[in-house]
């Protein structure tokens, strides 16, 4: 599958899902971070039990096990809620899309992986607004480094050669579906 049809295809659920997410602002003040820290808790915990659970199910190939488990980040999460004293906070979890076939499970991955790459951007910003350092507050944003461009590129090579054509349109479904369930969910509860 080509990438730019993800791309192309899903832009307004993508730029609905960024303004759901209103880091960006200067303005931004702890309590509103760590509001938007525990919306994505929950999240990403939702996607990476389900992730796992449909990568985990039957006959699903090694590689996408392996795929799916290198990139998760709720421990980053835990790490940064921690850090504002929420210890083992309390969170609820949004209902997450079925993920009936491969193609769909990586199209959903899609919005989760591209979140990494904006979550660079993101985590340079909170650390110059909020004062934080060394990924302390922040390490869900700044993932997995250096690291990160690499892995976008690879799991760009995955959707390349593992989504046949055909099945394009099933994960530009789940793609436009994990991005609208991701903009209702961090709008819900407004801090």
């Amino acid at each position: 599958m080509d990438v730019r049809r993800l791309r192309i295809e899903t832009r307004i659920d993508h730029e609905a899902a960024e303004a759901s997410l209103p880091l960006m602002r200067m303005g931004l003040g702890r309590a509103e971070y760590v509001f938007y820290l525990q919306r994505l808790q929950g999240m990403v915990a939702a996607w990476e039990d389900a992730a796992g659970s449909q990568a985990g199910r039957g006959t699903r190939p090694e590689w996408l096990r392996a795929t799916v488990n290198l990139r998760q980040r709720r421990s980053f999460l835990e790490q940064d809620l921690v850090h504002f004293g929420q210890f083992n906070a309390e969170f609820q979890r949004p209902t997450l899309p079925e993920m009936h076939s491969t193609s769909s499970l990586l199209g959903a991955m899609y919005v989760m992986e591209g979140s990494t790459l904006g979550g660079q951007i993101i985590g340079r910003h909170v650390d110059r607004v909020l004062g934080l350092a060394g990924g302390k507050g922040s390490a869900y944003f700044h993932g997995h480094g250096e690291l990160t461009g690499a892995m976008w590129k690879e799991f760009c090579g995955v959707l390349e050669t593992r989504v046949p054509e055909a099945e394009g349109g099933a994960a530009v479904a789940a793609a436009k579906a994990l991005f609208q369930v991701f903009s209702s969910w961090m709008q819900g509860g407004k801090p």
